[in-house]
């Protein structure tokens, strides 16, 4: 069967453009990048400006009219449809109101509800404003793309207008590299509480009582001035323990670094958000070839499962991790099995290209009428049964 494509009113796709250093910021990049090449769109990518979304809309023709102008031109007809890869701010929504047709937005983060799961004490103000904004863009798109259903029902989204698109890794930029020759443990992630970040440190120092060889490297990155703060407590709470690496690495060097681990970890803590949350860093430690181990999270347990690539904890306390990672670092065959797996699916299922077409199919047959599709179910038959809402 072919693929839907594009019909009716051309398209206009904004994503990311300038910053394609960590997963978040290539999943906006890549989100809606079939989406684009399948219609044709025109594509916004060297900022988030009214004025970018006004010069799309009304196209070459009124390529010389300075843009402040255009905002007094009534909009195009017939309206452009639009993708957008992220939220948008109060200014930039109202020029997308006014001369586009809002089709689909990716909603990948409840803002509210991941600062209470991640224990960021955030001002209300701000968590007014981004609570307004995520109610706006979800009344004025048609559709929004999330990451997984349960995501959807914990942000209490009409699912009747939910695609479920999953998560995505790009394999070109993550390549596999040599196992290391003594056994580490990997974490990439935020600089934050609530990641499970100060577990897996414990976990480690319980692992090296029978394992006395074992390192843990970790390549964090701070997100906010509170999250450069944490990161630097924990630089000098461990700067006397040479067996913890903390560092960072941007997304192009990142296969690199995740290869010198022997197993890549995913420690999140037990709340209602981390389970229903599908971190870009689990797709990019599948791309790196290492076994994956996760504490007993819904989403991430049921692809680590469902795929056999890595092992789930048996809970969420240090020991449980210490546990299975002398489990795995005692068996190194099947180290090397699993991690060949996670590879193999990460090329298979998925690499952007492949999640990306997946989502414009759902994405193109909604907007031709033939009702709710998951994209995410519509991955190869592999793994978690399909209708679940985790690819």
């Amino acid at each position: 069967m072919s693929s839907p494509q594009a019909s009716g009113p051309g398209w206009i796709v904004i994503r990311e453009g300038r910053n394609q250093r960590w997963g978040g910021e290539l999943r906006r990049r890549q989100i809606f990048s079939r989406l684009a090449e399948r219609t044709d769109a025109r594509v916004i990518e060297s900022g988030w400006y009214p004025n970018l979304i006004r010069r799309a809309a009304f196209g070459d023709r009124f390529a010389l009219v300075p843009g402040p102008l255009l905002r007094f031109l009534p909009g195009p007809q017939p309206r452009p449809r639009f993708a957008a890869s992220e939220k948008l701010r109060d200014r930039l929504l109202d020029a997308a109101i006014a001369v586009t047709d809002p089709a689909v937005v990716a909603v990948y983060d409840d803002p509210v509800a991941q600062s209470h799961a991640l224990g960021v004490n955030r001002d209300p103000a701000w968590l007014a404003e981004v609570a307004a904004r995520q109610r706006r863009n979800v009344e004025a798109f048609r559709w929004q793309v999330v990451p997984t259903r349960s995501f959807a029902e914990l942000a209490n989204l009409d699912l009747d207008r939910v695609i479920v698109g999953g998560n995505g890794t790009d394999v070109q930029r993550i390549r596999v590299g040599p196992w290391p020759d003594r056994p580490v443990v990997g974490l990439v992630s935020g600089a934050a509480p609530g990641r499970g970040i100060e577990t897996l440190v414990d976990a480690v120092a319980a692992a090296r009582i029978d394992v006395p060889e074992i390192e843990l490297w970790m390549w964090l990155i701070a997100t906010g001035d509170d999250s450069a703060r944490y990161l630097d407590g924990l630089r000098s709470e461990h700067r006397d323990h040479p067996w913890v690496h903390i560092g960072d690495a941007a997304h192009g060097e990142l296969g690199e670094a995740l290869a010198h681990a022997s197993i890549l970890c995913i420690p999140h803590p037990p709340n209602d958000y981390m389970d229903v949350a599908l971190p870009v860093k689990l797709f990019d430690s599948l791309a790196a070839g290492r076994p994956i181990l996760v504490t007993p999270r819904t989403e991430t347990a049921a692809i680590v499962r469902g795929l056999d690539v890595g092992v789930v904890s048996d809970g969420d306390r240090p020991d449980d991790l210490a546990e299975a990672i002398v489990e795995l670092i005692g068996d190194p065959d099947r180290m090397y099995a699993l991690g060949a797996r996670a590879r193999l699916a990460a090329e298979e299922r998925f690499d952007w290209r492949i999640v990306g077409d997946r989502i414009a199919d759902a994405v193109l047959s909604r907007e031709g009428g033939s009702g709710p599709i998951d994209a995410a179910a519509a991955a190869p038959a592999a793994g978690p049964a399909a209708g679940t809402g985790t690819p």
